[in-house]
């Protein structure tokens, strides 16, 4: 007889009900297996909530953290984490890319990814205004050809894309910068290029120049260059022990902006590929992943696994909520949503998005510890 486990997934970004529920991917994960029975329920044993919102604090049982954002776990208030950060804490903590849950994809990237050549020159499909290396390297190589923009924000194509693939499938290259740069964080945006047929042209997991042997160097960084309004790339390799890296992208399928030290050579080195139809075809038919791994069931089981080990155990971990804990919690809520207001009003105009962003830099009349919070949440994290 399976065991029967009380569920409930909260603070996720659509609605709290049955059907969304089983819907879920980690809850699909769990019941494919069929080792449990899973129940929804109001009076749960465990909860897997993300960090839209704070339902999560009302609940006295084991709560395990997810996040598809650029956000850490806290470990006051989780007794178990899902996240992309490279780090061992026992059998409380799973490093997992989001977009290796989309079983699909690897297959659709193999074998269907639609390489040709294309007329159009670069598109781009973002929904937020929040980081401010993507506003200004569209405004840069928007001055060399048009780049089209067709998301909810800075929308220039007169209305947003109903298919983000099937559009994409036009360009010769696809701005796909994530909201943030840190290690490990490495979402859909890089593999939705690669599935369009594009070159990406990519911002954010400094992760993905580690450990890559000398076939397969990066190109080594320029100096110089850049004017005012030049934002400097981080170009350091962080420092990751080799046992977390579990896939190898190809350096030479992509464009990699860590491998430049300004927005500017950047732009210039999709300038070179755009003119150089040799050099675009090699780069457009090169293989995406180095290795034979199939990071897609790899992750699969592997989040099994750990989902597995929660629930199988008769006294998993809990950590009991204190009101310290709480309160820390909801500042972080309020944080975030005060970003959010932020981007509200900065989606229409690249320029007035930046200065707003800038300004943040010079926030005083806010609490301290909000004023930090911003400033986290806008800026590219040091690795």
């Amino acid at each position: 007889m399976k065991k029967r486990i009380y569920m409930r997934v909260l603070d996720w970004w659509i609605e709290d009900n049955e059907k969304n529920f089983y819907d879920n991917p980690l809850i699909k994960i769990l019941l494919e297996k069929d080792k449990y029975d899973i129940v929804y329920s109001r009076n749960p044993d465990f909860i897997i909530y993300s960090s839209f919102g704070e339902e999560h604090l009302k609940y006295d049982c084991v709560r395990i953290f997810f996040t598809h954002e650029n956000h850490r776990t806290d470990w006051a208030i989780s007794d178990y984490g899902i996240d992309f950060d490279f780090m061992d804490f026992n059998d409380r903590h799973l490093r997992l890319p989001l977009s290796f849950l989309n079983e699909h994809l690897y297959s659709e990237i193999l074998n269907n990814r639609n390489i040709k050549g294309r007329d159009k020159f670069c598109g781009m499909v973002v929904s937020n205004g929040i980081s401010k290396e993507r506003l200004l390297f569209f405004d840069i190589l928007g001055r060399y050809k048009k780049v089209d923009s067709g998301g909810r924000w800075n929308n220039n194509i007169g209305g947003a894309v109903k298919d983000k693939i099937e559009w994409l499938r036009g360009y010769k290259f696809n701005i796909c910068f994530e909201n943030a740069s840190y290690p490990g964080y490495l979402t859909e945006k890089l593999f939705d290029s690669f599935l369009a047929g594009c070159i990406p042209v990519y911002w954010g997991d400094t992760s993905l120049r580690c450990h890559l042997d000398k076939t397969h160097k990066t190109i080594t960084q320029t100096t110089g260059g850049g004017g005012v309004n030049t934002i400097k790339i981080d170009g350091s390799i962080p420092n990751i022990s080799r046992h977390f890296i579990e896939y190898f992208i190809n350096p030479k399928s992509f464009i990699n902006a860590h491998n430049f030290h300004t927005m500017e050579e950047l732009a210039d080195e999709v300038k070179r590929i755009d003119n150089d139809n040799n050099a675009y075809m090699a780069m457009l038919q090169e293989s995406v992943f180095l290795d034979s791994i199939n990071p897609f069931d790899y992750y699969k089981q592997k989040t099994f696994d750990f989902l597995d080990n929660i629930l199988s155990q008769e006294k998993p971990y809990r950590r009991p909520l204190d009101e310290m804990n709480v309160r820390s919690q909801k500042q972080n809520h309020t944080i975030n949503s005060i970003a959010k207001k932020i981007d509200k009003y900065s989606k229409k105009n690249v320029k007035l998005a930046l200065g707003i962003l800038n300004t943040i830099e010079c926030v005083s009349h806010l609490p301290r510890s909000i004023g930090r919070g911003i400033k986290h949440l806008t800026q590219k994290p040091k690795s």
